[in-house]
């Protein structure tokens, strides 16, 4: 193997590890929660589908009482935005555009440090039924949003670089009283998470769930 083929090997592994590492601390804690305090439907989640409003309150029930206890997080940030933390320019997608759709460092969310050094953003996931494009090109929705999911945004190697979806940002939620990688209605259909995560798609915070697809390995082009 050329000595490019070996760095980019090792890069990869190395993200796999601390993916994995920030995967577990996420996924305990949910189990941990789930075996003091029932299923989901008991923690007044059951009723985020389909709310319009009260996300910050909501956000913030869910990580100080279901989530803080269990991980001990080196720092805390309250509700805040990636934005005032460190971030100064747009997340990346793996062409290089901005990521800002899915991962936008203006929005509100509940930020916190894992023990491992990760990032953690946690928000309520919207959704819209209908969308037009108005005499700009811009898509507005015409519906009106409504929330769907916990989303968790994770930097698994904090601050530093690429900060980009899909080498060192990933997405996962909280639905249906499962903690997973985020994936379209749970779909896990590789064909499809294979398409999504790709240069030039807008998906690529679906890689996360790709790789633990492929036996926690990344095989995609990065």
């Amino acid at each position: 193997m050329t000595m490019p083929s070996l760095v980019e090997n090792y890069r990869k592994k190395r993200t796999v590890t601390q993916l994995k590492a920030t995967y577990s601390i996420l996924s305990q804690a949910f189990e941990r929660a789930k075996a003091d305090y029932g299923d989901m439907s008991y923690w007044g989640l059951n009723s985020i589908y389909g709310q319009t409003s009260g996300a910050e309150s909501i956000i913030k029930n869910v990580v100080e009482t279901y989530y803080l206890p269990y991980i001990n997080p080196v720092k805390s940030y309250g509700i805040t935005k990636l934005k005032n933390i460190g971030y100064e320019n747009d997340i990346s997608l793996l062409d290089g555009t901005s990521a800002s759709k899915s991962v936008n460092i203006d929005a509100l969310s509940y930020i916190i440090i894992l023990p491992n050094g990760a990032i953690t953003s946690f928000k309520l996931d919207d959704h819209c039924d209908e969308v037009e494009t108005d005499s700009e090109g811009n898509r507005v929705c015409i519906s009106g949003r409504y929330y769907t999911v916990v989303y968790i945004i994770v930097d698994i190697n904090g601050l530093k670089k690429p900060n980009t979806v899909g080498k060192d940002i990933f997405v996962m939620k909280l639905s249906n009283n499962k903690f997973g990688f985020y994936s379209y209605s749970g779909n896990f259909n590789k064909q499809k998470l294979e398409e999504y995560c790709t240069k030039g798609s807008t998906e690529n915070r679906q890689c996360g769930a790709l790789i633990q697809a492929d036996g926690w390995e990344i095989k995609y082009d990065w």
